[in-house]
Formats: structure tokens, sequence, C-alpha cells
């Protein structure tokens, strides 16, 4: 009959099973993935516009609300300059 000591057990149930959670951490956290190629400002850009302004939409009541809140009409458009 053998005796098992308190510490053997708690390396049989969470020493071993932290140790490969720790292996396989590090195998996933170390590999790197696929990642699109980094746009430079020196090349021409080929892809659609991918900002957009709400200059054209009808903005007025779009949720279903009220009149809204005051008299203020809400306009799209500036920025910091005050001009797009």
């Amino acid at each position: 009959m053998s005796v098992v000591s308190a510490m053997e057990i708690h390396l049989l149930f969470t020493g071993i099973p932290l140790a490969l959670f720790v292996a396989l951490s590090l195998i996933y956290l170390t590999r790197k993935g696929p990642h699109p190629e980094t746009y430079k400002l020196s090349e021409k850009w080929t892809h659609p516009p991918i900002l957009w302004a709400a200059t054209d939409e009808a903005i007025r009541n779009a949720h279903g609300g009220h009149g809204g809140h005051g008299a203020s009409e809400f306009t799209v458009g500036g920025g910091a300059s005050g001009t797009w």
C-alpha cells in the first residue's frame, strides 16, 4: 500500500493540466496568421471607397420619432475646420 502525499495530488490534478494549457497557449499565440498587405500612401488606391458622408441621406425623423428636441436643424458636414 502506497501513501500519496498532498503535493503529488496537487501536481496530478492541477500541475499537469496547467502545464498542458500553458504549452498549448504558447503554441497557439506564437503562430502568425495571414494578414492583409499594408497600404502605403505612395501606392494608388485600387479599392472602392471605405469612408462615407451622409450628406445625401434623408436624416429628418429617420428613426420614426417625434419632431426632435428643440427647433435646431441637424446638418451633416464640416469638421474641425468647418469645411470638407
